[in-house]
């Protein structure tokens, strides 16, 4: 298991699974980062959704694709590594 905290994991995974979750979460993450115990420098950068950010609180990077593709950012989804690493500024 990667450095991000169980919680963290658990959420976004859970989020993965749950189209009731998403759509709660989507409307208002605060319920969702309680029931959870996301801490609040945790729930900053899972506000932010970047992939630095996700990449600072340490959540996998299979899991970071995960929760881009459900918060929907632009250009996320099934595609090329490439693009990937570059958004986190680690590849060419």
């Amino acid at each position: 298991m990667s450095a991000a905290p169980y919680r963290v994991h658990r959420l976004i995974q859970d989020l993965n699974r749950d189209p009731g979750l998403v759509t709660t979460f989507l409307a208002d993450p605060e319920p969702v980062f309680q029931r959870y115990g996301i801490a609040e420098h945790e729930r900053q950068l899972l506000r932010e959704g970047t992939p630095g950010a996700l990449l600072q609180l340490g959540v996998h990077p299979n899991l970071q694709m995960k929760f881009l593709r459900i918060r929907g950012a632009p250009g996320v989804g099934p595609g090329p590594l490439a693009s990937y690493l570059r958004d986190l500024q680690l590849g060419p």
